[in-house]
């Protein structure tokens, strides 16, 4: 039969399984959550469903280090970009519980927890970071389910609404772009203009070859994009499927190309940049030497190299290019993730989509008019 004891601060579930041995797993909160626990082990020792002896008492931080961690097929940086999240937010919190034992009202508060901390810039955590947190979280549960380690997963009860967005894209002007170029060594001014004029995402940029300019059909072939993990020159992948692309390029970022290789040449593996001495501009070198040289333009201490990407966006936009037209441009995924950036960009005078509608209907009323009148 299943029972419940306190030790210490936390509460304890006991139960037998199917082999005759007493289990247990600690770490509750509340005597109610530690006997709805160990209810629902033995419901599952009757149909045979329960967990694996060893993993009944596996805690947060065994599970990540012994299943999810290595189970990760990631690039090297994006996998540091999760430790560093788990190690900084999750762990702290989670790490010492027993997985089985957390339930959704521990997640809850622990959100709520997250929108009053205060980061070590000095401002609370964006609610679209504590959003990125929590779906960091669930990704640990999905796994765990997935390997039997837990069978509810308690993320499933958790409310989400979807953070509004914190910030509109503004797009630059000229000035501010031809700024940005001028603020550069003349080696590197060409990251700017490939940035406006292509909307590439910034390591697609970085790990640009020669090979993939085709100066007759003025395309460039986007298969690839610079590591970020120091360790190589290209990544395994591209971030989703949609980002393997070809785009245009025009005559006037052509002739730039032309002029950049005649003055500085090629990197290494045909790179079109390269460092002060010759080798791979790192993601991280000319994300540093954008900030630096875009701060006193007036940038947003979070805003980089993405700023041109969102720029070329904006003008196609300005010109009269459709949302899936923007969307195989910038290599989306989805058409909801190019409006959920830029969709306030696109034409909402509703009054002139009336007036074009009436346009219409009153042309082709009087075309069926005249073509009745010469029947």
């Amino acid at each position: 039969m299943a029972y419940v004891r306190k030790r210490g601060k936390f509460f304890s579930a006991r139960w037998r399984t199917r082999q005759g041995l007493q289990a247990e797993k600690g770490g509750f909160a509340t005597k109610r959550e530690a006997e709805q626990f160990a209810e629902e082990q033995e419901a599952l020792e009757r149909r045979g469903k329960n967990t694996r002896p060893s993993q009944v008492n596996m805690t947060v931080r065994e599970f990540v280090q012994e299943i999810w961690g290595p189970s990760l097929d990631v690039e090297t940086q994006t996998k540091i970009d999760y430790e560093n999240i788990y190690n900084s937010h999750i762990d702290p919190e989670f790490g010492h519980r027993p997985i089985a034992s957390i339930t959704p009202s521990d997640i809850q508060k622990w959100r709520v927890r997250l929108k009053n901390t205060v980061a070590t810039t000095g401002y609370r955590l964006k609610p679209s970071y504590i959003e990125k947190l929590t779906n960091q979280l669930g990704a640990i549960f999905r796994v765990a389910m997935d390997n039997e380690v837990i069978h509810k997963n308690p993320m499933s009860k958790i409310k989400r609404r979807k953070p509004k967005s914190e910030k509109r894209i503004v797009p630059l002007n000229m000035q501010t772009i031809q700024a940005l170029a001028n603020g550069f060594a003349p080696r590197w001014q060409i990251v700017v203009w490939i940035g406006f004029f292509t909307g590439m995402r910034p390591s697609e940029i970085l790990g640009l070859t020669w090979d993939r300019l085709d100066f007759d059909n003025q395309e460039i072939t986007i298969d690839r994009q610079l590591s970020r993990d120091g360790q190589r020159v290209f990544a395994d992948h591209l971030k989703t499927t949609k980002s393997y692309r070809k785009i245009p390029f025009s005559p006037y970022l052509q002739r730039l190309l032309l002029e950049h290789k005649a003055a500085h040449g090629l990197g290494p593996h045909g790179l079109i940049l390269q460092n002060r001495s010759g080798n791979v501009w790192r993601y991280k070198d000319a994300s540093a030497m954008f900030r630096l040289i875009a701060r006193p333009l007036g940038f947003d201490k979070g805003e980089g190299l993405h700023q041109l990407r969102h720029t070329c966006a904006s003008v196609l936009i300005k010109l009269g290019n459709n949302a899936k037209q923007i969307q195989e441009w910038l290599g989306h995924e989805s058409i909801l993730e190019t409006m959920d950036t830029y969709g306030h960009l696109f034409p909402h005078d509703l009054h002139e989509a009336s007036e074009r509608l009436d346009a219409y209907a009153i042309e082709q009323l009087e075309l069926q008019r005249q073509q009745k009148m010469l029947a």
